[in-house]
């Protein structure tokens, strides 16, 4: 019972923090400057693959690709094994996106290998728009984002604010955080202004250009 009341809790706050627009003004009107810095810094770690035979499939991938009415035996299922790492990432590949796999695989490898570590899966589907969303820490790319650093790290900043990277769990709601953006005079962009969910998201973003 008492972890369960944690869980509403926690559940309850996290959905109060993904609903509250921001007031503080952003620094700048996106974060496109901070593209190429990050691409010079965060080099590509170096992987090796294994394609799944036909017909297995994750279920997450499984319900995303009928979630987006696309067909589920279009997409080809990698292992995908990274020189930093143990442990592989499934990708999810669908076979019309529009990059090659490489371009996929080398970007997510650009990530820091701790904020790399807080993803379940990864997702590729093809789309005339451009996006991603985190779904319970499976990050799904629509279009060319596949091939965008500051999306790949706004998407598993996701993974790391809500799965439990942080002693602070989630942290966008988390006293600690609303102290230190309450001393704050703005948000990096107008994007972060959406909540503090995607505030925390677009930091990571910044901090991660910062320290590299």
């Amino acid at each position: 019972m008492y972890i369960s009341s944690l869980a509403i809790v926690g559940a309850f706050f996290t959905a109060l923090a993904a609903s509250q627009e921001l007031t503080k003004p952003p620094v700048q009107d996106n974060l496109d400057n901070l593209k190429q810095g990050l691409v010079n810094n965060l080099k590509v770690t170096q992987s090796t693959r294994e394609k799944f035979r036909a017909g297995w499939m994750p279920k997450v991938c499984k319900d995303i690709a009928n979630n987006e009415k696309r067909n589920p035996s279009d997409f080809q299922i990698w292992k995908v094994k990274y020189n930093d790492c143990p442990e592989p990432w499934i990708m999810c590949y669908h076979r019309n996106s529009p990059s090659p796999l490489d371009a996929l695989i080398n970007t997510f490898g650009r990530l820091p290998v701790h904020t790399r570590d807080f993803v379940r899966h990864v997702v590729s589907i093809p789309s005339d728009g451009a996006f991603a969303y985190n779904l319970d820490g499976t990050v799904v790319f629509f279009g060319t984002t596949l091939n965008s650093l500051p999306v790949h790290l706004h998407e598993a900043a996701h993974s790391l604010d809500l799965e439990n990277a942080y002693p602070l769990k989630p942290l966008s709601s988390s006293p600690k955080w609303l102290q230190a953006y309450d001393k704050d005079s703005a948000v990096p962009d107008p994007y972060s202004q959406s909540n503090q969910v995607e505030n925390v998201a677009q930091n990571t973003v910044v901090a991660t250009f910062d320290r590299n």
